[in-house]
């Protein structure tokens, strides 16, 4: 029996501050189900009720009422895995696989000429960017990829829009091995000493339990962080109750590295000695070997997945990826952007799902669902507060119309909302109980002037950084 239920049953209403109604409410709770006419209420900065409309009525009445109208209500999503001050790259950087060296060359390797023209007004408006295009795609929610100058003007980006992040330090390594970008960046130099001085930096937020912004520890990872720098890393997350995150297995060389440096593949030898466990959460993983994926899912790790990268980079020539039979053998799996290269955040659910298509492989779409919601919140260490509707967790939603051609014939609610309507159709969100989306636009801030700002920084730094847009076709004015 519910607890809307048992108030009604005892003639009692309840007093909420926002109810919604008439939602087709995805929970995604232990047993994944769906109120076709369902009702969320929200009592400050927390979930209440969550079940049928005329349930919830009953028992509660509030300052506040939603009716959404039969749209999908369902848990903000959360990005694993996002370089936010990188996120003003995208068009300057060319989506030429093979490009002339005048404007950056090719491979992941091209961002460093981009990472060392930034400055730190250039990585607030690029955070502040990617939140606002974040928070309109139906995300409440990301994890800071550890290469972020200034992860307090990232935190900072992430308040004013209103929605969640979790920051870390500096591009912590000690290794030029099997990441040539450690010994390329001026501003964070490849050193064991700096790695110890920044490391848990930013921890501190998270004795604030009501804090949008938390912190967490991350080293660099790819092969330029000795087993001296992980184990410490690791360590300091076990202690502080917090998430170890890092880059892993992009591509077949910085696997190849790891595997000559150990004598044998990286995830079997980080398993062997204690370097991963239930809350490391390591990210991409695109070339791992069978031995590999048995290493993972006995250590009860999660893990982020790109699958936008692995066509990217063409990463399909030599590896198969592990990411669908790691869910099924129970590892938590979030979906990271990584880098809004070629694709809005957002697009990573049918990218994977394609992806596992190519190899006969099935993702189905409630599948892509629990990436986007209980993945992401397991990638940000709060799995406990996030990720489902349900009465006690953090109130984080979305409420989607229905009232686009993308949106039809809604037959089957999951399927059209995780492969076909997408990013679309947002029109609020609603995150640590505060409505930051309202038919669609962003609620605290004027979207064209973070437009303007963000167009500004992206020239600026592409100048700086000494790259011209390529264009095929001759362009006047």
């Amino acid at each position: 029996m519910s607890a809307a239920t048992t108030k009604a049953g005892q003639g009692k209403r309840e007093t909420c501050d926002l109810l919604i109604v008439h939602g087709c409410v995805l929970t995604m709770d232990a047993k994944r189900t769906v109120y076709r006419d369902g009702a969320v209420a929200i009592s400050g900065r927390r979930i209440a009720a969550v079940g049928p409309t005329s349930e919830i009525e009953k028992a509660w009445t509030a300052h506040r009422r939603i009716d959404a109208k039969g749209a999908a209500v369902h848990p903000g999503f959360i990005d694993g895995h996002y370089h936010a001050g990188l996120h003003l790259s995208r068009g300057s950087i060319t989506d030429n696989p093979n490009p002339p060296k005048d404007e950056g060359g090719g491979g992941p390797g091209v961002f460093t000429r981009w990472i060392n023209a930034i400055t730190d007004e250039d990585e607030y408006a690029s955070a502040l960017m990617v939140c606002t295009e974040m928070v309109l795609n139906g995300f409440t929610g990301f994890v800071d990829a550890a290469t972020s100058f200034s992860p307090d003007l990232v935190a900072e980006a992430a308040e004013a829009v209103g929605i969640r992040a979790s920051v870390t330090d500096c591009m912590l390594w000690d290794l030029v091995g099997g990441e040539p970008m450690a010994a390329e960046i001026s501003r964070a130099p490849c050193d064991l000493a700096r790695s110890r001085r920044e490391m848990g930096g930013q921890l501190w937020r998270n004795g604030d339990e009501n804090a949008l912004v938390r912190g967490h520890v991350a080293v660099y990872g790819l092969g330029s962080a000795t087993e001296e720098l992980m184990r410490e890393a690791k360590t300091l997350a076990d202690r502080e109750g917090t998430v170890f995150h890092q880059h892993q297995s992009l591509m077949a060389s910085d696997a190849d590295y790891d595997r000559k440096r150990f004598g044998k593949p990286a995830m079997v030898h980080f398993a062997e000695k204690g370097l991963i466990g239930p809350n490391s959460v390591f990210t991409h993983m695109n070339a791992l070997v069978p031995e590999e994926v048995d290493a993972v899912a006995a250590s009860g790790m999660a893990v982020v997945w790109h699958p936008g990268n692995f066509m990217y980079y063409a990463i399909s020539q030599t590896s198969r990826s592990a990411f669908p039979e790691l869910h099924r053998r129970g590892t938590s799996v979030a979906l990271g952007t990584d880098i809004a290269k070629t694709w809005v955040v957002g697009d990573l659910g049918i990218i994977a799902y394609l992806v596992s298509r190519e190899w006969g492989d099935y993702l189905p779409s409630e599948t892509i669902l629990e990436m986007f919601t209980l993945g992401g919140a397991r990638a940000m260490g709060m799995e406990k507060h996030l990720g489902s509707l349900e009465a006690g967790k953090r109130a984080d939603l979305v409420i989607r119309s229905t009232e686009l051609p993308d949106a039809q014939p809604n037959v089957n609610v999951v399927r059209q909302l995780v492969l076909v309507s997408r990013t679309k159709g947002v029109d609020t969100v609603i995150c640590n109980g505060d409505t930051v989306v309202r038919g669609g636009r962003l609620v605290r801030l004027d979207e064209g002037e973070i437009y303007a700002l963000a167009r500004a920084s992206a020239i600026q730094t592409a100048e700086r950084a000494g790259m011209r847009p390529s264009r095929s076709w001759p362009e006047i004015g």
